[in-house]
């Protein structure tokens, strides 16, 4: 597949939108605040209309993806009024989709398309690193939805007020660092969080060999040329 000139950059752009997402959680965390919690529900927005604008050459996914964006927002507005554990599970259920979808397309786009390793592909691989902290967020915040007694360290509460504290733990046991003020506390959700520190060493290690498969085959074909 070789890209249009119009989406060289748009993992540039992603990477950026997923930063600027986990910032605006960062504040909301900090400040505690209802205008704090709104501001970290304008970074999710920001990343998921990038996230279309990424997909938006798949004409059938950027459709599906306008339809799960639609019922997500739709979803949240009803919550404003009617707050339901299934409706916030349904939320999140659909918030992980769309950020599992992004990642499997950033990985397609990292990993097979033609080209050199540039900015773009490197953002790529970042974007695809900080996606999966992110759906394991969710993942763990819908554990909590379930059984609130499943993490220690934690009190269950809306997600919005929860995901702030979660994403901290999600990429502290992404990256295996396992400070402990967070820790699950039932089988489930042990089995959550030691399958995203698998799951993260595995993608560091495929990602890096799939990387430098593709510098050296793109090599290969620049000498035979």
């Amino acid at each position: 597949m070789v890209l249009k000139l119009s989406d060289r950059n748009n993992l540039i752009y992603l990477t950026l939108a997923l930063l600027t997402l986990l910032l605006l959680i960062a504040v909301a965390e900090q400040t505690a605040s209802a205008w704090g919690r709104d501001l970290m529900q304008v970074g999710f927005l920001l990343v998921l209309g990038v996230a279309m604008w990424t997909v938006r050459r798949h004409r059938g996914l950027f459709r599906s993806a306008v339809g799960v964006l639609g019922v997500v927002v739709l979803i949240t507005l009803v919550s404003l009024w009617f707050s339901h554990a299934g409706l916030r599970l349904l939320q999140l259920v659909l918030l992980s989709g769309l950020f599992g979808g992004l990642a499997w397309l950033t990985f397609k786009q990292v990993l097979f398309t033609t080209g050199p390793i540039d900015a773009n592909r490197l953002s790529g691989a970042i974007s695809i690193y900080l996606l999966l902290g992110l759906i394991w967020a969710v993942a763990y915040v819908g554990v909590l939805e379930v059984d609130p007694h499943a993490f220690n360290g934690n009190e269950a509460g809306p997600w919005l007020e929860s995901i702030p504290e979660f994403v901290y733990f999600s990429f502290v046991s992404l990256t295996t660092l396992g400070y402990g003020d967070i820790s699950p506390a039932t089988p489930i959700a042990r089995f959550v969080v030691y399958l995203e520190a698998i799951l993260g060493q595995l993608y560091l290690a495929i990602m890096v060999a799939g990387l430098v498969g593709i510098g050296i085959s793109d090599r290969i074909a620049n000498r035979s040329d």
